[in-house]
């Protein structure tokens, strides 16, 4: 009975080693170990070429509705669809320096935009 309690401590004592309590551990590994639960009215909606684009922010969904619709979506298909210049203009059959015009003035409006809402 003796060796058992010994083999038991052993045991334990090597696992230990290998431990680290939650209050330890950064807040990134923590993260990794919990779940956010998302609901649709957490999100401003914003519907692209039948795809359901979902925004959390208020701020940004409030600058991205003050946008042109060409300029919105030239944004969110950029920035949430993860398409070029050159894949957006051949989508909605513009020159590829329009795109780019179009973006980078929504861009300096948006960022314009949540300066002023956020002072």
């Amino acid at each position: 009975m003796e060796d058992e309690r010994k083999d038991y401590q052993r045991y334990i004592s090597r696992l230990s080693k290998h431990e680290i309590s939650f209050s330890d551990m950064g807040d990134y590994l923590v993260s990794q170990f919990s779940n956010v639960d998302n609901y649709a009215t957490d999100f401003h909606t914003f519907t692209l070429n039948g795809s359901t684009i979902g925004v959390e922010n208020d701020l940004l969904s409030e600058a991205l509705k003050s946008l042109t619709e060409k300029k919105r979506e030239i944004i969110l298909l950029y920035y949430f669809m993860d398409m070029n210049d050159t894949e957006i203009a051949e989508m909605l059959k513009l020159n590829r320096s329009t795109v780019y015009r179009h973006r980078t003035s929504g861009l300096a409006f948006i960022k314009e935009f949540m300066e002023e809402h956020t002072e």
